[in-house]
């Protein structure tokens, strides 16, 4: 099998378009025509449809178009970690977090990871889950460190770290839960655990939050409402650890039957690499 040919079958089943395909690869589109019909011989098995108007992969060419994608997007992954270690001359890892890991956890992670390892580099960014996704992939993050997810993808490997409990938190002292339930509950909307963890609370107190007040998103938004004084929440504890030590939220119940984790996703081909391997035994090892 020839990469050309593979290169250029690989960009117009993904452009889906002879034209676009060619327009890309900067060769004129009888080029891309000829090629791809070259290789369909080489290989003797039809990768397109032709009967159909529009651009479609017959059974063979979808087969071989996911194993190209792999093979492509590993490519742009070492060109990418190449061009990172000629411009700087040092290792770098550039981390992608959700907001609900990266807000509360990675400043302390990173304090604590510069002080071992000043000899890397490093950049963050934070977004929603399906960006992050995309962008290790792509070869832009080398590491996410992201709340759990079930991701079956054969060439990510995915380590879960850092079980904590829930806990129920407030600005007052207020330790009576049959008080703490007439006051409104603030807490993330549709995450299971956070489900979890309150039914388990009034189940076992024998008691039902009388007001709740889901929140879609951003873990700043919550933490604030708490801080005004709208009402009290219940969070990993890891989401609220800065908090609890400066004094500013005060623990009303620890609740140690229900736990979340949060996890490290890396592509399995920068898996072996050093400042990578520093990366994920620290973070492995990091207790609050």
């Amino acid at each position: 099998m020839d990469l050309h040919y593979l290169r250029i079958f690989y960009e117009v089943a993904k452009e889906k378009s002879f034209t676009k395909a060619a327009n890309k690869l900067y060769i004129n589109q009888s080029a891309v025509s000829i090629q791809v019909k070259k290789f369909e011989e080489i290989l003797n098995s039809k990768l397109f449809d032709r009967s159909s108007k529009k651009i479609k992969l017959t059974y063979t060419g979808e087969a071989l178009f996911k194993m190209a994608e792999e093979i492509f997007e590993k490519v742009k992954r070492a060109e990418k970690e190449m061009e990172r270690i000629i411009n700087l001359d040092k290792a770098k890892i550039s981390i992608g977090a959700t907001s609900v890991i990266g807000e509360p956890l990675l400043p302390l992670l990173m304090k604590d990871f510069i002080s071992l390892h000043d000899e890397i580099e490093y950049d963050i960014t934070i977004s929603t889950k399906a960006w992050l996704l995309k962008l290790l992939k792509e070869g832009e993050l080398d590491i996410l460190l992201i709340d759990e997810e079930h991701i079956t993808d054969p060439n990510l490997e995915v380590i879960t770290v850092g079980s904590v409990p829930y806990i129920l938190v407030g600005t007052k002292n207020t330790q009576k839960l049959e008080a703490i339930s007439k006051e409104p509950l603030i807490s993330r909307k549709n995450i299971y655990n956070n489900d979890r963890a309150i039914s388990h609370l009034e189940d076992k107190n024998h008691i039902c939050f009388n007001t709740k007040i889901p929140v879609v998103g951003n873990l700043g938004v919550i933490k604030g409402m708490v801080k005004e004084g709208i009402g009290n929440v219940i969070l990993p504890y890891y989401a609220v650890y800065k908090e609890i030590q400066s004094d500013e939220f005060k623990v009303i119940r620890t609740i140690d039957e229900v736990t979340d984790s949060y996890q490290i996703v890396i592509t399995k081909d920068k898996k072996n690499l050093a400042h990578i391997i520093k990366f994920i035994n620290f973070v492995k090892n990091f207790k609050l």
